[in-house]
């Protein structure tokens, strides 16, 4: 955490001291960032740092650039850092203290559904633009005009994690283990058990915990006894890590899968996750030339591959200031309607278009563990 902070205290006074020479002497431009930099390790490690990294990579070149130039002038951006839990509340008062105190023109993330829901609203009811990274509720957008995301909906997901657990993998008895009060696990769960039993395939068990609670025996047991040959958990990776290690040591030999929420980057080492599948809107396995130059720049400076919330925070801090050069303007309106007015933009995790709302256009890439490494298995495009 001090690492975070001591990071952010730099770059507001490098900023200063560049105004102070006479250099960026034009108005900022304040672009808010929501990051689970607080609470548990897990989250922090596969969510909150690749987050704040990712921002920060897209702040840092645009200054070293310039900044952005409106009207033949200008402006450098300052990224103003929300350190949060994965936490509703945390995330609604993240999200007021931004607008209200910090007065940025745009905000990205929170990067969980529950949460980002919860912050849309605020952002949609005072017009401030967000863009969530990585949430794929479709409650997220649902209805709003100023609230984005760079990911896919569950909607979609679910649809492509059936058909690939149906037609790829060939199961016909599925099990899913999911957090009853987490809003994305929950929906996830649903929409991706109807979508299988639209296929013609069985779910022989649906078995629910409550966030916080690690007491599954039950769960477990009634998982194994129904003999599945999937089991889908729509979890994050301190679950996943936790559900899968178990199923394995109970005898469960059939095949995982997950969503995106997995975060697969933080599971490839484990033995437990061989054979699985998981579905991801970025990987460092897609080729594309916008990817390689993003992870070159992203390793050079953190020496580490970036995984989802990095290259989504990426692409999202980088349409912001696409839009702002389009509409050469950086009120909030002017911000939202460059957004939507932006031809497909081709970013680290492939294009993004938004054309009747805040859902992009764009594939879904499904990842393999095996054998200790993550492979990139296919991508999935809309319009299949």
């Amino acid at each position: 955490m001090k690492r975070f902070s001591s990071l952010c205290l730099v770059v507001f006074f490098l900023l200063g001291a560049l105004s102070g020479c006479g250099v960026g002497q034009e108005e900022p431009i304040r672009i808010g960032l929501i990051a689970y930099l607080k609470g548990d390790g897990i989250t922090i490690s596969s969510s909150g740092t690749p987050t704040l990294n990712g921002a920060q990579l897209a702040v840092n070149q645009i200054n070293e650039n310039g900044g952005i130039r409106i009207g033949g002038r200008s402006h450098l951006v300052e990224l103003v850092v929300e350190a949060i839990e994965n936490d509703t509340q945390q995330a609604l008062d993240a999200t007021r203290r931004l607008i209200e105190e910090q007065k940025v023109v745009a905000i990205v993330g929170p990067q969980y559904s529950g949460d980002a829901i919860a912050a849309g609203e605020i952002a949609e009811q005072v017009g401030i633009p967000l863009i969530s990274g990585t949430s794929t509720n479709p409650r997220t957008t649902e209805n709003r005009r100023f609230v984005f995301r760079a990911t896919f909906t569950d909607t979609y997901q679910a649809i492509a994690l059936a058909d690939l657990a149906y037609n790829d993998l060939r199961a016909r008895r599925v099990a899913v283990l999911y957090d009853r009060e987490d809003t994305y696990s929950s929906e996830l769960a649903l929409l991706f058990s109807a979508s299988f039993s639209n296929r013609g395939g069985e779910m022989v068990a649906s078995e629910t915990f409550a966030s916080g609670d690690w007491d599954m025996d039950a769960q477990f047991g009634r998982i194994i006894d129904a003999a599945p040959d999937l089991v889908f958990l729509p979890v994050y990776p301190a679950e996943a890590i936790y559900q899968a290690a178990t199923l394995r040591k109970l005898g469960f030999s059939g095949r995982l899968l997950g969503g995106d929420g997995w975060d697969a980057l933080a599971l490839i080492t484990l033995p437990a996750f061989e054979g699985s599948y998981a579905t991801t809107t970025y990987s460092a396995k897609v080729k594309s030339p916008a990817n390689q130059t993003f992870i070159a720049d992203y390793m050079a400076l953190y020496n580490t591959d970036p995984i989802d919330a990095a290259g989504l925070t990426y692409d999202a801090i980088n349409m912001i200031f696409a839009a702002i050069v389009q509409q050469q303007s950086f009120t909030p309106l002017a911000i939202r309607d460059g957004l939507y007015d932006l031809p497909a933009y081709n970013g680290a995790s492939g294009p993004i278009d938004y054309v009747e709302n805040g859902d992009p256009i764009k594939p879904i890439n499904v990842l393999q563990f095996e054998r200790g490494e993550l492979k990139f298995y296919k991508a999935i495009q809309p319009q299949e």
